[in-house]
């Protein structure tokens, strides 16, 4: 069997997988043969938030999602867990370890940003970018550790960015997290390389998706239309073509069942932050 395109009696955990990004991967490892769950929250701490608010509806996607994927034969199922929250990612996985008994691979896909010069930025914007970006990836991997060493080993894949790799005006704090992020896993891959556990994270370029197309109303230049400044945009890749989840959730997969590699940040961002 190859594990590269075959997760039959696998499962994994896709963490922020109701909508963009995190649901290409959902429905990627399901169409693999996984059995997958999917969580996500309908509500953010604040509204310091590319949502603008602190109502949101990623975990009413993620049943729209799984019940869409389970009406075609495949194994998914929708758990509500916010993932800064350590009591909801405890309950999380204790319900994981419960009703599937393994985990092969866990993707932490969640991310919110908010944009503001740091000289007006409040204190409070700060911690609830950085926690809504990098709490998380420590919450559920600390959670995850013990069920991927009791199946054997697996995989844990983060979600940095190309903040996480270059520094962008008005993002400081999600930048300050996407960095985390890289560092984080790096550190853990070394703690568990002998454990059969591999820890890899993608920084994503621009996609267009829920956040980008709130970054796209805030950097509109003055007397701009939308189709110009996609334009700009896209004048910053190298290959001139946006990245798609589809794009994203390739790479997820292949880092999911690549057994030598770990410690890496890998980037699918059209050559956007190349050396």
């Amino acid at each position: 069997m190859d594990f590269a395109r075959d997760f039959t009696g696998k499962v994994a955990l896709v963490v922020g997988g109701g909508r963009g990004i995190g649901a290409a991967v959902v429905e990627g490892f399901a169409r693999r043969g996984a059995r997958v769950v999917v969580a996500d929250t309908d509500t953010l701490p604040s509204a310091f938030n590319h949502y603008r608010s602190a109502r949101v509806t990623g975990f009413s996607e993620a049943g729209e999602l799984a019940a869409r994927l389970t009406g075609e034969g495949l194994e998914v199922r929708a758990v509500q867990a916010d993932a800064s929250d350590e009591e909801q990612v405890r309950r999380l996985y204790a319900d994981l370890a419960e009703r599937s008994g393994r985990l092969d691979a866990v993707v932490n896909a969640f991310g919110v940003t908010h944009v503001s010069p740091v000289e007006t930025m409040e204190l409070t914007e700060f911690r609830q970018v950085v926690s809504g970006n990098l709490d998380g990836v420590f919450l559920s991997a600390r959670s995850a550790l013990p069920l991927l060493r009791a199946s054997g080993g697996g995989a844990i894949v983060n979600f940095s960015s190309v903040s996480g790799r270059s520094g962008f005006a008005k993002v400081a704090h999600y930048c300050a997290a996407k960095f985390g992020v890289v560092g984080f896993t790096a550190a853990l891959a070394q703690e568990v390389a002998r454990d059969g556990i591999r820890v890899n994270a993608v920084c994503p370029g621009i996609v267009r998706s829920n956040m980008w197309r709130y970054l796209l109303s805030e950097f509109t230049r003055p007397g701009e239309s939308e189709d110009e400044c996609w334009d700009r945009m896209r004048s910053m890749i190298p290959q001139r073509e946006f990245q798609t989840p589809e794009d994203i959730a390739e790479l997820v997969v292949f880092l999911a069942s690549a057994t030598k590699i770990t410690g890496q940040a890998i980037s699918v961002d059209g050559g956007m932050t190349a050396p």
